[in-house]
């Protein structure tokens, strides 16, 4: 699978009109919550795009601002200017240290704090050809230095965002993160929620791939998802047999071939994906990649490098496509069950009233502990 910049190498952009000062999305061309995204101010949109069509080589300077998880909401003006914290300080800042493979094969990064004690960022000199190449190679570089410091401190430290320079200039020009989930909504008033014990396991599933903030468990979590409703369908299926209904059940849902390009996996959109399940499929090596360290089926693969900038690229992209389907599938199916089965299931149930709700209480037993006499 590869990852590129859009259809045809070229990189997209949605027509919006905005503010010359605004936070925009550069990359990609749909914002689906979750994935990685390259964002700017609209004044320097042009600029990144000239970087990227050019493809010379030029010297960048990323700064990847650290810390202990990544944010999941707010707006883009907020996370371009956030300053996380983390539990990392450092002596006397800024600090070269060097991340060294043998022979000349050897990198020097900046441990950067920007108040004089805590790491707010970890700074990487970079020659790429493009704005996209520097965001991955130092993303590959921060990162790998972060792993060896897991040698001796057991510490949560993750690349909440980068910030790309260009020629020693001040200001960046553009930045790598999380496109936020949405945000600033309000509940009630309302009686309550029918939580269907056939659809727990799947909702359950997909809140923690949304709650993720590795790219590797969300697609994990992702493929998890969809495979179970296949098994909801069946069991759907069943129960309209049993109760003599008629109804088709919805179809699998179509995958949009421009969603994919516009994410940079035109890959896959070149290998004739029509349905989720197609997508689902052509995942599945990627899906194998994270679950296992060795894959001992097919042709001989390198272990998944989950600290390399172009794979996690890939991951990130990949895991909010297929999460995107995911739940567009199991909203179908959970549309299907309340208009033709809820009400078949649902008889003999009572309506929990407030004034009574001392009588609907979550009730908790533990086990005791089985003695040390007793066989487990």
């Amino acid at each position: 699978m590869r990852f590129d910049a859009g259809a045809s190498g070229q990189m997209m952009q949605s027509e919006v009109f905005m503010d010359e000062d605004e936070i925009g999305v550069v990359f990609p061309a749909v914002g689906v919550p979750g994935a990685l995204a390259v964002v700017c101010r609209v004044k320097n949109a042009a600029r990144v795009r000239a970087l990227h069509d050019a493809a010379t080589p030029a010297s960048y300077r990323v700064e990847a601002v650290v810390g202990s998880h990544l944010p999941l909401m707010g707006s883009l003006e907020e996370l371009v200017s956030a300053a996380p914290a983390n539990s990392l300080s450092v002596a006397d800042p800024p600090l070269p240290i060097y991340v060294h493979r043998g022979g000349r094969d050897a990198v020097y990064l900046d441990l950067q704090s920007a108040t004089g004690g805590p790491l707010s960022s970890v700074g990487v000199d970079v020659d790429a050809d493009s704005p996209f190449a520097a965001f991955a190679g130092a993303r590959s570089a921060a990162n790998e230095l972060l792993d060896v410091l897991m040698r001796s401190l057991w510490m949560p430290l993750v690349l909440v965002r980068l910030d790309l320079f260009v020629g020693g200039e001040p200001e960046p020009v553009a930045h790598q993160l999380h496109l936020p989930f949405v945000g600033d909504v309000k509940i009630g008033p309302l009686g309550g929620f029918h939580q269907y014990p056939l659809f727990a396991e799947l909702e359950s599933l997909a809140r923690e791939a949304i709650c993720s903030t590795s790219p590797y468990y969300r697609l994990l979590c992702a493929h998890r998802l969809y495979e179970g409703t296949g098994a909801l369908r069946a069991k759907l299926r069943q129960m309209c047999a049993d109760l003599s209904i008629d109804v088709p059940l919805p179809k699998d849902p179509k995958v949009d071939r421009d969603l994919l390009v516009a994410m940079g996996l035109g890959g896959l959109a070149d290998q004739n994906i029509r349905t989720v399940n197609d997508l689902h499929g052509k995942m599945t090596g990627l899906r194998n990649s994270v679950a296992h360290f060795l894959l001992t089926k097919g042709e001989p693969a390198a272990p998944l490098h989950t600290s390399d900038g172009m794979s996690y690229n890939v991951y990130s992209c990949a895991a909010a496509v297929l999460l995107h389907y995911g739940v567009s599938a199991l909203q179908e199916l959970s549309a299907f069950f309340r208009q033709h089965l809820n009400s078949h299931v649902s008889r003999g149930s009572v309506l929990p009233m407030v004034q009574q709700r001392d009588c609907f209480k979550v009730v908790a037993r533990m086990s005791p502990p089985p003695s040390e006499q007793e066989p487990l």
